[in-house]
């Protein structure tokens, strides 16, 4: 009779533990769903999606499922946001915000972004694209940057994770000819995992 009743309860015992054990992976993974006006880019969300997506002249550059979509480093005066993804579905890649004069202590204090748009021709702001391990820093012609909308997301009233969403554009240069990078949108969750202040 012991065994019987012993049974179900270590059944249910360990399903428990086993779904809270996968609870942190589950946030940290990236929900990819195509935008059907925008092929190829992820459509816009603010659920925490950790996805990112523009055109470069046309091709797109997105986050993959494998590799980390994004981190937020933080240097004493310096914000860092730096997308990693792919062009073309091949190319590996990344796109580097630095915001001069704005330094967030922790991922809390991120939704302090709520709302603010970044003019990336400014002199506080610099953008550098990586290719092939080639680091170029972009003159830009025009560009913005825009949170749109900064929340903390919690779980059992615990803070895992600020989300910031929004979208940018660029107007530069890539190899001496002049490129738009269009229709960028990023919607990505910031937790001990991928924020870094040093």
């Amino acid at each position: 009779m012991k065994k019987t009743i012993l049974l179900p309860v270590l059944s249910i015992l360990m399903f428990i533990v086993a779904g809270c054990s996968n609870e942190d992976y589950r946030l940290n993974k990236s929900v990819f769903i195509e935008d059907i006006t925008n092929p190829g880019l992820p459509e816009y969300s603010e659920w925490g999606y950790n996805t990112f997506g523009a055109y470069i002249d046309r091709v797109p550059f997105v986050s993959d499922m494998v590799n980390l979509p994004a981190k937020i480093i933080v240097n004493p005066d310096t914000f860092n946001l730096v997308l990693n993804g792919k062009i073309n579905n091949s190319e590996p890649a990344s796109l580097k915000f630095r915001i001069f004069g704005y330094a967030p202590a922790t991922y809390s204090d991120l939704v302090s972004l709520n709302g603010k748009s970044y003019n990336l021709k400014d002199n506080s702001c610099l953008v550098e694209l990586t290719e092939a391990g080639s680091v170029t820093q972009l003159k830009i012609i025009s560009g913005e940057l825009k949170f749109v909308r900064a929340q903390k997301l919690f779980v059992d009233k615990e803070l895992v994770k600020t989300i910031l969403s929004g979208t940018f554009h660029i107007q530069t240069f890539r190899k001496n000819e002049p490129i738009t990078i269009s229709g960028g949108r990023f919607d990505l969750g910031f937790g001990t995992e991928n924020f870094y202040n040093f």
